[in-house]
């Protein structure tokens, strides 16, 4: 290796040590601060944009597959799913979720436990499924639940 290639990897490796130092720094004041109750908004909900998920340094780790969501999670969902269907009847989940920024599966739950209180009503199938605010009913027994399936023979 010559002179200038050694110089090179020491300046490299120097610049990376002290970057990895001041954003080690970093956390640690913030966490600091988070914990103290101090330094203004702590942020509670660090769900990355779409695509971005699983990148990034505020990259969380996911929920193990079929961990329940906490239930005050859900009731904030249904609380947004329920005042967004109010301003705009009519709409399949496919538009809720361009303009509410989820994905249907974060909607799925909520959605049947509103419909079954009888706060929203629903009109067509599957993808062609439009919601709207209900009579406050709650419904009595259900419709299969479901994707129909075919008989054998």
């Amino acid at each position: 290796m010559t002179e200038i290639e050694q110089r090179i990897n020491d300046l490299v490796s120097t610049f990376i040590n002290d970057i990895t130092k001041l954003a080690r720094d970093a956390a640690h004041e913030v966490l600091a601060q988070a914990l103290a109750g101090v330094g203004g908004t702590v942020i509670t909900d660090l769900r990355l944009p779409r695509g971005r998920r699983g990148k990034g340094l505020l990259a969380l780790p996911r929920r193990p597959k079929g961990a329940k969501r906490p239930a005050g999670e859900i009731a904030k969902m249904k609380d947004a799913v329920l005042a967004h269907i109010k301003e705009h009847p009519g709409e399949r989940i496919e538009q809720i979720n361009g303009h509410m920024g989820t994905r249907t599966s974060d909607l799925s739950l909520p959605l049947k436990k509103l419909i079954a209180e009888g706060a929203v009503r629903t009109e067509g199938d599957r993808r062609a499924t439009k919601y709207f605010p209900g009579d406050g009913t709650p419904r009595t027994g259900a419709k299969g639940g479901g994707r129909k399936r075919r008989k054998k023979g």
